[in-house]
């Protein structure tokens, strides 16, 4: 990062807000201090003088929102320093921090005082009461916010003080989820070893997912008795209501997943071995009296993640995206009462939940051919002559699959894995056997829908292109028919085929040119508003069913600005030099129209700045959206939409939303420049439709687009007021977001 924009961060995360600012330049005490910020900002030309109100006014124009001064919930500064190495990206001790602070401070002669080791053990223990403690504080924060400025806003001098006046938040926790763990044998012996591994691999999944969860002390494995474990996560607010279990039930589903997954691939799983998980919300003082019941209760399959009733409430309330069984099974319990438990049938993994370390790992699923080879040596061992079939005897998770191929979990996550890495084929032929013994599964289903569309997407010409399409519909007319499909993802995935297609359509038309005879010509146009008609009427009915319709919501955004578009510009079907887009009247119209439809434009609410509830309804489906997910490899597109929905949705662009945009663009680049080295592909949207691309096409998207960005708004953002409109550098074309790498 430039020492400019360093610079800039390192002044944010002292003085996040207006406000803050002002406490620290009301007393005397703080001149010399302020005056060395001050002296720093004009150094690095972030300000044009050394005038306090010249200071005071870059502050004023780039606060941070009050959200992003808020602290992660359960966390305290001791858990905040012991999870520093995952939060922070930070491996270093409290005194090499200290040491690097001090020098930071010295190299640019910023008076704030020096950070000791004891002084952070401090205020571990101790609120941060005086201005001494406190500007301790902002000398930290100006060392996150100058050296780890690619974490965004968040780690800011507010938010550190929050996390002093914490105290211990976990004495205070009386409901929340608890999950338990239960070993069960049908025959087998279970031994200290297979409960040590259970026990080794929640605490390997919950210490690498603190950055998600975040809860302190909480989230600890602790022992109910010799094969049953339990985990406690606290409901992140005093609301009594399901909506306030949202963060800790998707962090035990997240856990229960991958639980199930990696149970399922262990050496301990036999055919008279089995793990059961259940969860329950409420009072932890009374869950036990449900929990126990649950993990013993003998149901038919032997489903592995049951839920109580009121769990299942909050899964339904919170969009959390599991399917859960259609029926429920009761039992009684020793007093009389009747308890009723829905188990998971599956997940919608292949967008939500993370991978599987060792499915990453696993010599079958690599994306070389060696390994696609292994693999066909595995599944069609009588047809395929596989010279490394000696490879075949090594443990790995195909034939663990064909093992127990009723395990649908783990098929669906093998399938999951091979498409993150574009072996599109092979996931098909895992999918055939999981199909095979349940024909209306809907996940499966969809995904392979998902798989025909983006073989479609690659198909070498129009025609071949045109029969896989084909085929994805026949999937989604036999889930239509025969499986309980009222769901918003398979409404959009299904949606997106037909996006897809119209998209492939135009391609062609724009790549033919004259080429094409103008009645083939004409019939293709109508075919692209077709597609793109039963695309709007698709994720409408998505919207519909749906708690939140925050996919649909995005993506008929997209298909009604495509149709408007195309309606308003038929040069478009035949000139591929000319780009998709559009006069912002034509953008603006529809979107305005479908606002004002789903209630983002309210013209009872009197007294509001102009779309200053449209702003907040898009902070809180951005927040809602990236809570719910826990794989990585689909965050980037969903930083993507989101930058999208701030620069082609909102009704006008400001400085401000120019600035959010870039951070996002920025943000999804950076996250899949990780997953990049992991060998992970992209689930993106960057050419509108959905579809799954190596990382390093996506960070190039995300340049060009972050170049598009700059270039439209003009010089330094950062010297700019916030509310300055940004006006298209051409009045005739949007510059849209959502088609600039098409």
């Amino acid at each position: 990062m430039p020492d400019k924009a360093r610079a800039h961060s390192a002044l944010l995360a002292v003085f996040p807000t207006h406000a803050s600012y002002l406490r620290f330049a009301g007393s005397s005490e703080n001149a010399p201090m302020l005056q060395s910020l001050i002296a720093f900002a004009a150094a690095t030309q972030l300000i044009a003088s050394s005038a306090q109100d010249c200071f005071e006014a870059f502050i004023r124009d780039h606060a941070h929102s009050a959200e992003m001064c808020a602290a992660p919930k359960h966390l305290d500064f001791e858990a905040f320093f012991e999870q520093k190495d995952v939060l922070l990206a930070l491996r270093l001790s409290a005194r090499a921090l200290a040491e690097r602070i001090n020098a930071l401070l010295q190299e640019y002669r910023i008076e704030l005082p020096k950070v000791s080791n004891a002084m952070l053990t401090r205020l571990k223990k101790e609120t941060a009461d005086t201005p001494h403690k406190q500007n301790v504080l902002r000398s930290l924060a100006f060392w996150l916010g100058h050296e780890r400025a690619q974490l965004g806003p968040q780690w800011n001098f507010e938010t550190l003080l929050s996390l002093c006046r914490a105290g211990k938040p976990q004495v205070d926790h009386k409901e929340g989820v608890r999950i338990g763990f239960a070993l069960y044998s049908r025959g087998d012996v279970i031994d200290h070893e297979i409960v040590g591994w259970l026990k080794r691999e929640l605490k390997s999944y919950i210490e690498q997912s603190l950055a998600r969860f975040s809860y302190g002390r909480w989230g600890k494995v602790r022992s109910h008795d010799i094969t049953t474990l339990y985990v406690d996560f606290p409901k992140e607010s005093k609301v009594g209501n399901p909506a306030a279990y949202r963060h800790c039930l998707r962090s035990s589903l997240s856990l229960a997943h991958q639980m199930a997954i990696r149970w399922a691939l262990s050496d301990y799983c036999t055919q008279n071995r089995f793990l059961a998980i259940g969860l329950t919300a409420g009072s932890f003082d009374k869950l036990d009296n449900h929990l126990l019941p649950v993990l013993n209760a003998k149901l038919p399959g032997d489903p592995v993640i049951r839920l109580t009733d009121y769990a299942r409430q909050c899964v339904l309330i919170n969009d959390i995206r599991a399917l859960l069984s259609s029926r429920p099974a009761e039992v009684t319990l020793f007093n009389g009462e009747t308890l009723t438990i829905w188990w998971a049938v599956s997940f919608w993994s292949t967008l939500y939940f993370d991978f599987i370390p060792d499915l990453l790992t696993d010599p079958m699923l690599q994306n070389d051919a060696l390994s696609a080879q292994r693999m066909s040596g595995i599944l069609w061992s009588s047809i395929v002559n596989d010279p490394t079939a000696e490879a075949q005897a090594r443990p790995n998770a195909i034939s663990t699959f064909l093992r127990f191929p009723q395990n649908s979990l783990l098929g669906l996550e093998i399938a999951k894995t091979l498409y993150y890495r574009r072996r599109f084929w092979d996931a098909i032929d895992i999918l055939r056997v999981v199909l095979s013994l349940d024909p209306t599964h809907l996940n499966a289903r969809t995904l392979r829908m998902v798989l025909l569309r983006n073989l479609a997407i690659d198909a070498p010409g129009y025609s071949v292109a045109e029969g896989m399409f084909d085929q994805a519909h026949l999937e989604a007319d036999f889930i239509k028919h025969n499986c309980a499909f009222q769901s918003e993802d398979f409404y959009c995935e299904y949606a997106v085929v037909y996006l897809a297609e119209a998209m492939a359509i135009l391609r062609y038309l724009r790549s033919s040119g004259a080429g094409l005879r103008s009645e083939r010509a004409a019939q293709l146009k109508q075919k692209v508003m077709d597609c793109l008609a039963h695309a709007d009427r698709l994720l409408s009915t998505g919207l519909m069913v749906s708690p939140t319709g925050i996919r649909a919501n995005y993506l008929l955004n997209t298909v009604k600005v495509l149709a408007h578009v195309l309606q308003n510009d038929p040069a478009l079907f035949s000139d591929v030099q000319r780009s998709i887009d559009g006069h912002p009247d034509t953008v603006h119209r529809p979107i305005g129209e479908l606002q004002w439809q789903l209630g983002f434009v309210r013209e009872d609410l009197a007294g509001q700045q102009p779309y200053a509830l449209m702003e907040n309804i898009f902070r809180l489906l951005t927040v809602s959206h990236d809570d719910s997910i826990s794989l990585q490899a689909y965050r980037p597109t969903t930083y993507f939409c989101t930058a999208v929905a701030w620069w082609d949705l909102f009704p006008v662009r400001t400085v401000a939303g120019a600035r959010r945009t870039l951070r996002l663009l920025q943000g999804a680049a950076d996250i899949a420049a990780t997953m990049d080295k992991r060998d992970i592909c992209i689930y993106s949207f960057t050419r509108t439709y959905g579809e799954m691309i190596p990382a390093g096409e996506f960070i190039g998207h995300m340049q060009a687009s972050m170049r598009m960005v700059q270039a439209q708004s003009g010089g330094d953002l950062q010297q700019r007021d916030k509310d300055e409109v940004i006006q298209p550098t051409d009045p005739d074309r949007m510059a849209l977001l959502m088609t600039l790498n098409f």
